[in-house]
């Protein structure tokens, strides 16, 4: 499966020679992008409110969580439904190569004893040119990690984008 960004970079001479320069389709992309950026601050913002919340296995609420309820609530508070399990959460969305990487994605990991297995899920909140950020919830708590740490670069699996922009 290729990916292909949509709408991301959009080139319009501004003269009215040019027969592709639409002004009200330009500013109706430029608004959509506006609207797009705002919907994942926001669902960054309500992940970070998680940070520290305590891990447990199986569970749901600030209380306590694991890795797929965290993902699961935090697109759910932008009505947007996700399954329960990580492994069944990484077959929804897009393919994301990593090298196209972005806010918003879900990184998937296998930690456990089968090494394609996955069972692990973050959301990716920072890109920059050395390293890509998460944050998910590890049997530390939720937490901030960065993808190319050792640990997390040996267990990636894919990433996957639910979000996007049209």
């Amino acid at each position: 499966m290729v990916y292909n960004k949509k709408s991301e970079k959009i080139f319009f001479r501004k003269n009215k020679e040019n027969p592709y320069y639409n002004k009200k389709k330009y500013f109706q992309i430029i608004k959509n992008k506006f609207f797009f950026k705002k919907k994942m601050d926001f669902l960054i913002e309500k992940a970070k409110n998680y940070r520290y919340t305590p891990y447990r296995y199986g569970g749901n609420t600030k209380d306590g969580i694991d890795c797929s309820a965290f993902i699961k609530n935090i697109f759910a508070s932008y009505k947007i439904s996700l399954p329960r399990r990580s492994s069944n959460q990484a077959k929804k969305g897009f393919l994301v190569p990593k090298k196209y990487i972005e806010k918003g994605d879900l990184l998937f990991f296998a930690t456990g004893k089968y090494r394609k297995k996955i069972n692990h899920v973050g959301m990716v909140i920072h890109v920059n040119h050395n390293n890509i950020f998460f944050i998910h919830a590890s049997t530390s708590g939720v937490l901030i990690s960065r993808l190319y740490q050792k640990y997390w670069k040996n267990k990636f699996i894919t990433a996957r984008r639910i979000l996007y922009s049209s």
